[in-house]
Parts: C-alpha cells; structure tokens; sequence
C-alpha cells in the first residue's frame, strides 16, 4: 500500500506545485498581524484580518473500503483596516476516489463572512464575526462523504442556509501563543438533515502554538490544534472531533501550513474515518 505522502501527492489539487513555486521564487520575511503574534490556525478562523489568497488540499483514508475523502478550500479575505476588520469567502469542495462510488467531486456551499476585532492589545485579543453560507453545493457523492466525516457539514447539506455567528480570543507573549474559538450553525431550510427545517451545530475548539526563534529567513511556528462540530437538533446527536498536529513556514508573503488529521467522537466519525494528511498555501499582499 503507497504511503500516506504518496497517496497525497498524487491528489487531484494543485497545492504541491504552488508549494514548490512559492519556496522557489517568493522571498521570506518573518510576518508579524496588528497585536499579538499567533499564527495561522488550519482550521479554525484567525482573529486577524489579512489581505490573502489560500488553498488548502485533504487527503482523509476511510474505513470499509471506502476509499478517500478529499477535500479542498479556496479563499480570499479583504483586510479593510489595520488587520482588525476585514471580508472574506470561501469556497470548498470535496470528492471520493478509489471505492464503488468514485467520480465524483462537488462544490460545497459557498461562505461569505466579515469579522472584527473588538479587543487588541499587544498580548491578547477578542474578535467577533458573522458568516452567511448560502446553498450552492452539488450534492453528489463527493459532499456525502464530507458530511459523514462531520468537521465541515454545514458546507455540504443541499438548499440549506446556515447562519454562523462566532467568537475568537487570543493570547499570546514571545514564542507562545494560543486561541479558542466558538460558533454556531444555525441551519435553515435544512429538511435534507432529518426533516426538520431548522438544525444547530456548535463548533469550538483551540490551538496552541511556538514559534521559537530559529536562525532561518522565515518564521517556524509548531501548533496543535483541537476542534470539535456537536450537532444540538438531531434525534440521535453527533460529536466529531479532530486533533490536528503540524508545522507552519513562512513570511510576509508565502505561508505554507502542514499535518496530520486525527478524527475522534462519535461512532458516526470515527468508525467512518481513519488519519489522514493536510496541505495548505496562503499568499499574502500587505501585511
């Protein structure tokens, strides 16, 4: 059986050529936000606005041979003033391969979301937004399978509209760093769930970081991150977890973000999903 880099390399997104390009001819700086110094979460929202274009790629091994999940997000974020307030979208994808139900590969439901910091000082800040996904997803195999895998489900439920008010704080002083971040999904015409036409989710978790100095032309950032999705409505609710190891390399243009994906919770989850492997690319323009 080819190994888990093998299997990632050979995925379907272009991540690792932008990986090698961007290594190749962007030149590095450490990259400092407005305030405190906390490095880019995976994939828990940042409490910082930056001018920026990512990409990220999954690779998920399932169990009862079904294959691989993969997933991708693209976004782009708009930093309207001093990295404390700014827009974003984002778009993901998701599909299935090698299982009876391979081809397919959908588009999820399209997030279009502002936050602001409410709080900036330099060891800590508070910052609150507001998400609106709207129902554009392909709802094919490819989405069905992100939905049973869980950390994403609000994004793939066909014709639903989700509203997602969220918080996050941050803290940090020298080489440490940490945030917690909270949110709810609150799902309307969501009948393709269980019938009902309004669900909840909650959505919470935490990263802890270091980025000690290293005598290298780029900033090294070590973190974990741990997240949780708890559905509140369902008739038999779920809890799936994930515990997200890995590094981050980069500057004031290029950062590139990599690790491993640990699924846990309920049976639903975790008897459905095995480790698996994440890329991620962020260009940046401004700091």
């Amino acid at each position: 059986m080819m190994s888990l880099t093998k299997k990632f390399l050979k995925s379907k997104t272009l991540l690792p050529i932008f990986l090698i390009i961007g290594l190749l001819v962007i030149p590095a700086g450490k990259a400092y936000s407005q305030g405190v110094l906390i490095p880019q979460s995976f994939f828990l929202e940042s409490p910082y606005s930056i001018t920026d274009v990512q990409a990220n790629g999954e690779w998920i091994d399932l169990e009862d041979d079904l294959g691989n999940l993969w997933m991708n997000r693209f976004r782009a974020d708009i930093n309207l003033y001093e990295n404390l307030l700014g827009v974003y979208v984002k778009v993901p994808f998701a599909g299935n391969s090698d299982s009876p139900v391979s081809g397919d590969y959908d588009i999820g439901n399209i997030g279009i979301g502002g936050k602001a910091a409410v709080v900036s000082t330099d060891q800590t800040v508070l910052t609150g937004g507001f998400e609106l996904i709207v129902p554009t997803t392909s709802d094919g195999n490819g989405a069905l399978f992100a939905r049973q895998y869980f950390r994403d489900f609000v994004y793939f439920v066909d014709e639903a509209w989700t509203l997602v008010p969220y918080a996050i704080f941050g803290a940090g002083n020298g080489m440490f760093a940490f945030q917690a971040n909270i949110e709810g999904d609150i799902m309307l015409n969501a009948d393709d769930v269980e019938g009902d036409s309004t669900e909840y989710l909650l959505k919470y978790g935490g990263t802890v970081s270091v980025t000690p100095e290293l005598n290298m032309p780029f900033a090294t950032s070590f973190l974990v991150e741990v997240l949780a999705v708890s559905s509140l409505s369902f008739d038999d609710n779920i809890t799936g977890g994930y515990i997200n190891p890995g590094i981050r390399i980069g500057g004031q243009t290029l950062s590139i973000g990599a690790g491993a994906e640990i699924p846990f919770g309920s049976d639903e989850v975790s008897d459905f999903a095995n480790v698996g492997a994440f890329i991620d690319v962020i260009f940046r323009f401004g700091s």
